[in-house]
């Protein structure tokens, strides 16, 4: 189960407060801007428990693009 530092408040847990918690919260946790560090990380677990594809009820994959960078592009 992987330890964080806190970035910004989770529940009861202020910013800087260090809290196990699961792959998933992970997952929704750093894409919610909120995971100041991973202190504690078990090499067994994925640093990127976010899918590349997911499937849809029919069945088949879909994939999952990432998105785009943030920023001017160049003309």
């Amino acid at each position: 189960m992987p330890r964080i530092k806190l970035a910004y408040w989770h529940g009861v847990s202020a910013p800087g407060d260090e809290i196990d918690v699961t792959g998933d919260e992970l997952a929704a946790l750093q894409r919610d801007g909120r995971v100041a560090e991973v202190v504690n990380y078990h090499s067994g677990d994925s640093l990127d428990p976010v899918p590349a594809e997911s499937t849809s009820d029919s069945g088949e994959a879909e994939v999952i693009e990432a998105a785009p960078a943030a920023g001017r592009k160049r003309r």
